[in-house]
């Protein structure tokens, strides 16, 4: 998911449809955003006042915290040629953390491993 539309055409795009410029569809296509944009955005409006978008949720958080990346560098140490299944495989076996290669491979990667 990309970056929010900004606050200021969200902004246009509410007074065009209170100005009567068109409906729902026309507004869209004027603006070149999606209808239900302008649909949530007409929403947004009516019941807050407000057109900001919504703080980001934060998603899941990661199986391998960045407290843990001393830990996972010394396990790298250990046996540098290790692949990353192997460096997870070990990495399960000594934490007790069920994960995916793609997890551990992202882990690796912002603890500053290639």
């Amino acid at each position: 998911m990309g970056a929010p539309i900004s606050k200021d055409l969200r902004e246009r795009v509410v007074a065009a449809y209170k100005a009567g410029r068109g409906t729902y569809r026309e507004i869209a296509e004027l603006f070149g955003v999606g209808e239900a944009s302008v649909d949530r955005w007409l929403r947004l409006a009516r019941e807050n006042d407000d057109v900001e978008a919504a703080p980001h949720g934060g998603g899941t958080p990661a199986k391998v915290p960045a407290e843990k990346y001393p830990e996972l560098a010394r396990l790298v140490a250990e046996k540098p040629d290790r692949t990353v299944v192997e460096i997870r495989d070990e990495w399960e076996r000594r934490q007790g953390v069920d994960l995916s290669r793609s997890a551990m491979q992202r882990a690796l990667l912002k603890a500053g491993f290639t």
